[in-house]
């Protein structure tokens, strides 16, 4: 463990979650630093022992982004710089370059920020992506939709959140789910999608399991932590829930991970945690999805890994951000898993019950509340956020045992929905 008050990390934003802030912020606390934090909307309620200053500003305004790194570094030494979600990938990558500190290259971190740039670095490697194009108008979506096949995908070219993703099934479906997305792919409506208006991405649907690899890159080399098993709804491709380590076969893991150290290598990534996202088909070989320049959200690595490893992911960045390996325990010893429950109609969220019996089903975790009684809730494709109403995290000796866990705590929970505010 580094040695207390060895300076600051920079944070460029944190998760949406309090938990998920926590394990971020201790992360940099347990390795001996401090952090200042750089945020469109910083929480609140944070250690003021840990969080040294807040600089709230808009982290889209590369000028304002710039000045406020200045002023930290006048007052403190930055030991590294680091973003817990994507759309201040590539301003950090910018400015570690520039200041001499351990991140991805600017060029790595756009290519993880744009699905079409991703399968472009892997044109070379047909058999690890799915048939894809770029659109922008109807025209181009209705000459490409034939050479990709049905059923397809529609996704926007820069998003995360599986915000607006569609399975269109046939012709009938193509012009309604563009022109939804299109409508959507929007700065105005998401600033995810700054720089991308209107950008879309039409792929080959792949069929098989869907899973995620949660690692690092440092000085070349590939750390995995491990393999993930996701569960998502089959229309708009909604995460429902994870369990990780993964329960895929020995021959399919290694097609996981020879997919991964191709991605690693094609994109360029190197000193950065990365969250990649596959799908493993019935003949078992792995196809990229997509894959970020940061650790998963979800709890994905705030929770799971380390609650199934004892290696907590979250510090584990933070030596690479500062330019160490990561440290690495052995086998697994738990299962750790996650299942949310979502909103089924739009309305008024008016109440939420049993949380109680939940939280008393042996090996739950937590229980996070995302929308709380009164609030509104909507569901795709009107949107693709406000419906997730919590999340419960279990652990376990076994995949089973965690699936099991979190059936039996997410069955003991009733939502009431009710239409109208």
């Amino acid at each position: 463990m580094s040695e207390p008050d060895q300076g600051v990390l920079i944070y460029v934003n944190v998760r949406r979650t309090h938990l998920e802030q926590r394990a971020e912020i201790l992360a940099a606390h347990r390795q001996g630093y401090g952090v200042v934090l750089i945020a469109d909307q910083p929480p609140t309620d944070l250690p003021a022992h840990v969080v040294r200053a807040v600089h709230q500003l808009d982290t889209f305004d590369d000028a304002a982004l710039d000045a406020a790194v200045e002023a930290i570094a006048a007052e403190h030494t930055v030991a590294g710089i680091v973003t817990w979600s994507d759309p201040a990938v590539a301003s950090v990558s910018r400015i570690a370059a520039e200041r001499g500190l351990p991140a991805c290259t600017v060029a790595a971190a756009q290519v993880s920020r744009n699905k079409y740039l991703m399968r472009r670095s892997l044109a070379h490697r047909p058999d690890l992506i799915p048939r894809f194009a770029r659109v922008t108008t109807w025209e181009e979506a209705a000459a490409a939709a034939p050479a990709i096949g049905y059923p397809l995908v529609l996704k926007p070219v820069s998003g995360n959140g599986s915000k607006g993703i569609y399975t269109v099934r046939d012709e009938q479906q193509l012009r309604p789910a563009f022109e939804q997305l299109s409508a959507y792919v929007r700065p105005e409506r998401d600033r995810v999608f700054t720089g991308h208006a209107g950008e879309i991405m039409i792929e080959q649907f792949l069929d098989g399991t869907e899973h995620s690899v949660e690692g690092w890159v440092h000085r070349g080399e590939v750390f995995i932590a491990g393999v993930t098993d996701k569960v998502t709804t089959p229309d708009y491709h909604l995460e429902t829930g994870h369990v990780f380590p993964s329960a895929l076969a020995a021959d399919r893991l290694a097609s996981v991970h020879e997919l991964t150290h191709a991605v690693v290598g094609a994109f360029g990534l190197d000193d950065c945690a990365f969250h990649l996202e596959c799908m493993v088909g019935p003949d078992g070989s792995a196809k990229l999805v997509e894959c970020a320049a940061r650790g998963g959200g979800d709890f994905i690595t705030s929770h799971l890994v380390g609650l199934a490893t004892g290696v907590p992911f979250c510090e584990n960045t933070v030596r690479v951000a500062t330019g160490r390996p990561p440290v690495q325990g052995g086998r697994p010893v738990l299962y750790a898993g996650l299942a949310k429950v979502l909103a089924q109609q739009a309305g008024t969220l008016r109440s939420i019950d049993g949380l109680e019996d939940a939280l008393r089903v042996a090996g739950v975790e937590h229980i996070t509340i995302d929308r709380a009684p009164g609030q509104t809730v909507d569901v795709p494709p009107a949107d693709f956020v406000s419906g997730h109403i919590l999340s419960v995290m279990a652990t376990g000796d076994s995949h089973g045992a965690v699936r099991d866990a979190l059936e039996a705590a997410t069955k003991a929970i009733s939502t009431r929905i009710t239409h109208g505010a």
